[in-house]
């Protein structure tokens, strides 16, 4: 992380904690070059999974079309 009030990136992480609903990491840093110390919230980023075609285009990912997909190429092969 880059420290807030010089603007290094070495830190060190002195605490951890989860919240009580298990989402959010609460971390407690120190910037090794002037000694500051804050804190950081880290959530989990929970984005769709996306397929980009071969034109470019993207849609969802469907994992019962790749599950067919597999199905249909191992028909004809002693797998």
């Amino acid at each position: 992380m880059r420290c807030i009030q010089c603007g290094s990136l070495k830190d060190k992480v002195i605490d951890s904690r989860m919240s009580k609903d298990g989402t959010t990491t609460r971390r407690r840093r120190v910037c090794l070059a002037c000694d500051y110390r804050y804190t950081t919230y880290e959530q989990i980023e929970r984005t769709e999974l996306q397929v980009v075609k071969r034109d470019g285009t993207r849609e969802s990912l469907n994992r019962e079309k790749i599950f067919r997909g597999l199905v249909k190429a191992c028909e004809k092969r002693p797998v």
